[in-house]
């Protein structure tokens, strides 16, 4: 069964199948050919895990992250942050890394943030004589924030699937996120420095103030969810609820960038993009059945008692596997099929979850401007109409950071994570 889910797996992705699809003809196939167990049990099983109050949060932060896109909000957001980054060398590119990090605690979708931003700010970097190849890259590269910055749809998932607090989640994912954002700045920041690319320019408290102004109603919002979640005030699922409500309102009254007629447009995007995430996540329960019934999850725990590898050990391990399926599995699919598979081997071990959360995001970050497959790469060339290979040139210096970071915040967990 084992040899059957993992080769006929990858067939059918490799031939084209959309994943949700090609999850769900290989349970399929699986329990038709195996008999280990029934079609109503997985049905039951699907439908237990989905019927769940915490994945309710996934519908609300795709549509906050869409009325964030559709209602310019980034616009205004990149102003201020171009408004404040200008006396630094690249502060254009600069700016554009601290808008995606505070767009990323706007939305959760770093394929949502890659867009609106990639789309207000490329031009501009364009104009301003930045090559292609590192405009695109940085974007490419400050999407992925969205990722762990809370709060984060990944977040949501990981805490369903593996049964811990969401808003620990989040409260774990502050620190590495802004320490994320800070390195790819900085990358930026050399480049730029090296190549000769946009000097410092004239500090101006009169443009910092007007963009300020304009971008406040934005800024609020971030403040706004994870304050009442940290304050007790509502549950992420809640939260998730407010930010949609907030951005309805920004986006209506205050910005009136988008009309009551833009709404069922937005309403059935969001839904599309909602049932693609959970159709992926019920074909992944799928195979977490059936791999449990293969004895996957049992026999890695044995490998690793058999090799008596230490919690050290096991994470290098884990996260070259993760890199490398991430050049080949979209972010969902990673955390949605692997995860089931390792929690009685991360339990054995003892590794704290939160921390391996962490970890298990910036993997999937990194697989997210990974080539072949790596999302974040086709948002940016279709929106800037960008060839792939000039994309990934560009993205390459953030690879190679981001894999850094994921080392230090493998090995040095106390440095970035709170409580």
């Amino acid at each position: 069964m084992t040899l059957f889910i993992v080769c006929t797996l990858f067939i059918l992705l490799a031939i084209g199948v959309p994943v949700a699809f090609a999850l769900g003809l290989v349970g399929l196939g699986a329990v038709a050919i195996f008999q280990g167990t029934s079609f109503t049990q997985l049905a039951q099983s699907q439908f237990a895990n989905l019927d769940s109050f915490v994945l309710l949060a996934i519908p609300f932060f795709v549509l906050a992250g869409n009325i964030m896109v559709k209602g310019h909000l980034a616009a205004y957001l990149y102003g201020f942050m171009r408004a404040l980054t200008r006396p630094i060398t690249g502060g254009p590119a600069v700016g554009a890394v601290l808008a995606s990090a505070i767009f990323g605690a706007m939305s959760g979708s770093s394929a949502a943030a890659a867009a609106a931003l990639g789309r207000v700010t490329i031009p501009e970097l364009d104009r301003l004589g930045f090559p292609r190849s590192f405009s695109a890259g940085v974007m490419a590269a400050g999407g992925t924030l969205s990722i762990l910055i809370p709060p984060s749809i990944v977040f949501v998932i990981y805490g369903a699937i593996a049964q811990v607090s969401v808003a620990e989640l989040f409260t774990a994912g502050i620190v590495p996120g802004i320490f994320l954002a800070f390195l790819i700045g900085l990358v930026a920041f050399v480049l730029c420095l090296r190549n000769g690319w946009s000097r410092a320019e004239r500090f101006s408290p009169t443009e910092i103030l007007q963009t300020g102004v304009k971008a406040l109603p934005a800024l609020v919002m971030p403040g706004i969810v994870l304050g009442g979640i940290y304050g007790g005030i509502f549950t992420p699922t809640e939260a998730a609820a407010v930010s949609a409500l907030y951005g309805l309102v920004a986006g209506l009254l205050i910005y009136r960038s988008m009309s009551l007629a833009d709404l069922p447009a937005l309403f059935v995007d969001s839904a599309r993009m909602t049932a693609t995430i959970l159709i992926i996540l019920a074909g992944a329960i799928f195979i977490g059945m059936l791999s449990t019934l293969a004895g996957i999850p049992q026999a890695i725990v044995g490998a690793v008692e058999a090799l008596n590898l230490s919690a050290w050990q096991f994470l290098l391990i884990i996260n070259i596997i993760l890199l490398i399926l991430g050049c080949f599995l979209d972010g969902i699919t990673i955390l949605t099929v692997i995860m089931p598979m390792l929690l009685p081997s991360l339990r054995l071990l003892d590794i704290n979850l939160i921390h391996f959360a962490i970890i298990l995001c910036i993997n999937i970050e990194i697989a997210s401007i990974t080539p072949p497959v790596g999302m974040n790469l086709f948002v940016i060339g279709s929106i800037s109409r960008t060839p792939l290979e000039t994309v990934v040139r560009g993205v390459l210096p953030f690879i190679l950071i981001l894999t850094l970071a994921l080392l230090l915040i493998t090995y040095l967990p106390a440095l970035f994570l709170l409580g």
